[in-house]
C-alpha cells in the first residue's frame, strides 16, 4: 500500500514539475524501467564502490539500480528540486539523497567517496542546459570520479548530448532503449 502510494506521489510530482518548467525535467514521461535496466547494468562495475545519480526525479532509475542488486547504501542521489529530493528520502531511506547542485558535487558528497566514485549515471537534460552550467557539472563530475571511473549520461537525441572533443572525453554509445518515451540513447564519457 506504500509502495502504491509513493509510485503515486511520484506521478503527481514528476506531471506539476513538468507543467511548470519542462525545460528543466527533459523528459515528458519518468524513464521507463528498461533504460533503467541498461543504465543499472553498465553502473554495476563491483560490490563496493559509490554510484553517483544526478537529477533522481521520481527515482526510476534508483528504483532500477537497486532492483538489478545494488545496494542502496551505495547510491548518492543529487537533486536540485526541494519537493523531489524529499520524496526520494522517504521513497529510499537506505539511500543518500543530497538535495542539491550537480554542479558542485565536490562540496556535497561526503570527503571519503571523492575519487572513488566508479560511475556517475546522468538523467539531467544536458542540452536544455546553458554551456556555462554543463560545463561545470562536467569538470565536477570528473574532479569526483576515480581515474577509471565514467559518466553514464542519456539523452532523447540519437546524437550524444556532451561535446566530448570539447571537454577531453572519449565517448562511447551503449545502447538506444526504444521502449522509453521518448526513446533514449546512453553515452559513456571517460576521460582521454
Amino acid at each position: 500500500m506504500q509502495i502504491q502510494a509513493n509510485v503515486s506521489l511520484g506521478a503527481k510530482l514528476f506531471l506539476s514539475r513538468v507543467l511548470r518548467n519542462p525545460r528543466q525535467l527533459g523528459a515528458i514521461a519518468p524513464s521507463s524501467r528498461h533504460l533503467g535496466e541498461l543504465l543499472a547494468r553498465h553502473a554495476a562495475v563491483d560490490n563496493y564502490s559509490p554510484i553517483v545519480e544526478l537529477g533522481g526525479g521520481t527515482g526510476s532509475l534508483t528504483r532500477a539500480m537497486i532492483k538489478a542488486g545494488i545496494a542502496p547504501h551505495r547510491i548518492y542521489v543529487i537533486e536540485l528540486d526541494k519537493a523531489l529530493a524529499h520524496y526520494l528520502k522517504e521513497t529510499f531511506p537506505k539511500a543518500h539523497v543530497i538535495h542539491g547542485n550537480a554542479a558542485e558535487l565536490e562540496n556535497i558528497l561526503p570527503p571519503h567517496i571523492l575519487g572513488n566514485v566508479h560511475r556517475i549515471v546522468s538523467g539531467l537534460p544536458m542540452i536544455n542546459i546553458p554551456e556555462e552550467i554543463r560545463q561545470q557539472i562536467i569538470e565536477s563530475c570528473f574532479k569526483i570520479l576515480s581515474p577509471e571511473g565514467a559518466l553514464l549520461q542519456y539523452t532523447y537525441s540519437p546524437c550524444s548530448s556532451i561535446k566530448s572533443n570539447a571537454y577531453g572525453l572519449k565517448k562511447k554509445r551503449l545502447g538506444t532503449v526504444f521502449l522509453n518515451i521518448p526513446p533514449a540513447t546512453v553515452w559513456q564519457y571517460r576521460k582521454c
